[in-house]
């Protein structure tokens, strides 16, 4: 079953440095896939080095087709080996064959560049998916304040620099662990005010302090 129409290719610096929303992959059912440039994101990352998504030329008028979009699938090989399935089991993506789900799920990340896909998702009953914390370079947790199998929650936070000018603010208990990323925090908006999303510990990467925590969002309201 396809779930998502929207993928955004954000880009940063480096480790810790603010993310980038660069461009857009979309699926519609008159144009297929499509992918551009967005021409606000790409200026400010520009400033920071950027110059261009490799085989896609930096083009504001341009709207690459389905047919030019294959570079994007390089990104899903570990997953098409045998032994994917912890992997796809780690981003919530068991069973999924659909390859643009699946690069919205797994975000394509790689250890060799600065760009992930972050998928645009919707609240439904029984959808979760695998994000990973955003601030923790600039707030340093110490080892083990937060463990796998944790349940975290969250609050609103009014923020320029979030999607929709509103940061979605995650803790441990009363302690503030980081942000949810963006594009990733545009689901928890989309919540009816009196309900909140179930958020979970799945890894923690540490060594004396931590330096990646993934969580697993769960849309089905609590």
């Amino acid at each position: 079953m396809k779930r998502f129409r929207e993928i955004y290719l954000s880009w940063r610096k480096e480790k810790g440095s603010r993310r980038k929303i660069v461009g857009v992959i979309k699926r519609t059912a008159t144009d297929g896939i499509t992918f551009r440039y967005i021409k606000e994101g790409v200026e400010e990352a520009k400033k920071e080095g950027f110059k261009e998504y490799s085989g896609f030329p930096l083009d504001y008028n341009n709207i690459y087709s389905e047919n030019n979009l294959d570079i994007f699938s390089l990104r899903l090989v570990p997953f098409e080996r045998k032994n994917n399935k912890k992997l796809l089991e780690f981003w919530s993506a068991e069973g999924v064959t659909d390859k643009f789900d699946l690069l919205a799920l797994t975000q394509g990340l790689l250890p060799t560049d600065n760009f992930e896909f972050l998928g645009s998702y919707n609240p439904t009953k029984g959808f979760k998916f695998v994000t990973d914390i955003a601030g923790l370079s600039h707030i340093e947790l110490e080892k083990d304040t937060v463990k796998k199998g944790d349940i975290l929650n969250y609050e609103f936070e009014n923020n320029k620099n979030a999607t929709g000018g509103i940061a979605v603010k995650v803790f441990k208990d009363k302690t503030h662990i980081g942000y949810i990323k963006l594009i990733h925090d545009s689901i928890f908006k989309k919540v009816k005010s009196n309900k909140k999303l179930s958020l979970k510990v799945k890894e923690v990467d540490q060594n004396g302090r931590i330096r990646n925590i993934f969580i697993e969002v769960d849309s089905t309201y609590r």
